[in-house]
């Protein structure tokens, strides 16, 4: 903040509050735009299952293979209830698991976005410091 307003005359700091916000506000947008879309990209396209074993395709989760249907059963459901509650259970967590993973999706993206900020921080020139403060608008 202190950097944007260095050398701006007294009568211009309103013009470059002005010009300062809109851009804030522009890289914002921009930002928030682009994990939105990520993660819904993410969301809607997995590669891979989220976890190991959980593969319809490969490792079927139905009947009595299913790990948490037991649990459901001692619960006090019936047998069909809590095979059907096991298996949307299950379906809850692998949910879960691509969620998360859509969101470390997210992170690794803005993560060169935000390297790369860095050396332009860099290059800003320095302020000086115990100068005139310019106060209000």
């Amino acid at each position: 903040m202190a950097a944007s307003y260095d050398g701006i005359a007294k009568e211009n700091t309103d013009q470059a509050s002005a010009l300062l916000n809109a851009a804030r506000n522009t890289g914002g947008s921009i930002g928030v735009s682009l994990a939105s879309n990520v993660l819904a990209a993410s969301r809607a396209v997995s590669p891979k299952p989220p976890c190991r074993g959980c593969d319809p395709l490969q490792h079927p989760v139905s009947g009595d293979d299913a790990a948490a249907d037991p649990l459901f059963f001692r619960a006090g459901q019936l047998s069909g209830q809590a095979q059907q509650q096991a298996i949307a259970w299950i379906g809850q967590q692998i949910q879960a698991q691509a969620v998360l993973l859509a969101y470390v999706d997210v992170f690794w993206t803005l993560v060169p976005v935000s390297a790369a900020a860095v050396p332009l921080a860099l290059l800003l020139r320095k302020v000086k410091l115990g100068g005139e403060v310019h106060v209000g608008h």
